[in-house]
């Protein structure tokens, strides 16, 4: 799940733009292949004894083996909020929720937030336990977004109208970092790369051509799609064309966002960024929105996984009368998980091998 909010953007940002091209050499637009392509099957998880399912995101870490999501219980003191992983085909309670889940890794570690009374507070999960992170020095609030198999954690803080990017490094416990660009981060990758954006309208800087420099003129610049490399270096996700850009999820050399080329309309093209070139290379229509990509560069789409090739519809293979489905997350391997519902109930669920 991703959430947006207004952001800054450094000055840094518009120096060492990444060249694109809407088409990388060499590929053909040739329409995706529906037909003859086995579909994968839903199947329902398991929950645990006297427990039901929340109906919030559920999550898989990327290489397919953790699934977590929410759950209830019913107690004397009314409903508990528990926190669910599901290992295999065994589902564990692991404690009670601290308050929303957004994130799992590789070796099972949950991260996620909570609204208290001095403000938003965020969490992490590891080693039996629920640890909070730490805030700035300034006192704001903080959201986390992102986590990667190392155990580093992105997010951010501030108010909504100035919110600043944030870091909790896994190798200096009890730290947390104020990076620039400003904006949303909506991934961290396994070598320190971060993806994220930032609205333009937050973008006031009137250095240099392009985004930047409207803001020196008292125009709202557009929205700006960004990379932050390992070594600090920013650059512009983009398109030849393109004014404006936003980005939605990133996983391995992948990111998936929009794109346009006018600051003022509806978005029009969907992309695939190869992040070791700034490649962007457009989607093939019939995608309405994108929740999750994965190594391969296969995109979650609703209830279809789009190949780069091919598309594969999600099915429904259970008894229970089910009237819709939310997808949450996709792994490496092509599991995807989610929720299912009906009349009177819903359930956790997962696809394999999409």
């Amino acid at each position: 799940m991703i959430r947006t909010a207004p952001r800054r953007l450094a000055a840094g940002l518009t120096a060492g733009l990444l060249a694109a091209t809407l088409v990388a050499p060499g590929v053909a637009m040739a329409a995706p292949r529906t037909d003859s392509v086995p579909a994968c099957l839903m199947r329902p998880l398991p929950l645990p004894p006297g427990g039901s399912l929340a109906w919030d995101a559920m999550f898989v870490d990327p290489a397919g083996r953790f699934i977590v999501g929410t759950g209830r219980r019913a107690t004397d003191q009314g409903q508990e909020s528990l926190l669910l992983r599901w290992d295999g085909p065994r589902v564990t309670v692991l404690t009670r929720s601290p308050g929303l889940l957004v994130a799992v890794n590789r070796h099972g570690v949950l991260i996620g937030d909570s609204s208290t009374s001095t403000g938003n507070r965020p969490w992490r999960y590891r080693d039996g336990r629920v640890e909070w992170l730490p805030l700035p020095p300034t006192g704001i609030g903080g959201y986390v977004t992102a986590v990667n198999s190392r155990g580093d954690i992105v997010g951010y803080g501030g108010y909504l109208e100035e919110p600043v990017t944030l870091r909790w490094p896994v190798d200096r416990p009890d730290t947390v970092e104020v990076l620039e660009p400003g904006g949303l981060p909506v991934a961290v990758l396994d070598d320190g790369t971060i993806v994220g954006e930032v609205p333009g309208e937050e973008d006031r800087s009137s250095n240099g051509a392009g985004v930047g420099g409207a803001g020196g003129r008292g125009v709202a610049p557009p929205p700006v799609a960004w990379v932050r490399r390992p070594d600090g270096r920013v650059d512009r996700l983009t398109a030849p064309g393109a004014v404006k850009s936003t980005v939605s999820a990133a996983r391995g050399n992948w990111a998936v966002g929009q794109v346009d080329d006018t600051a003022d309309g509806q978005y029009e093209q969907m992309v695939r960024w190869d992040l070791r070139t700034g490649v962007a290379t457009p989607v093939r229509p019939g995608l309405d929105y994108v929740t999750g990509v994965n190594a391969a560069g296969s995109l979650l789409a609703g209830p279809v996984v789009d190949h780069l090739d091919h598309r594969v519809p999600l099915r429904n293979a259970t008894s229970d009368p089910v009237t819709r489905i939310a997808t949450g997350a996709i792994a490496d391997d092509g599991l995807v998980v989610g929720i299912a519902a009906g009349p009177e109930v819903s359930f956790p669920v997962r696809w394999s091998g999409c």
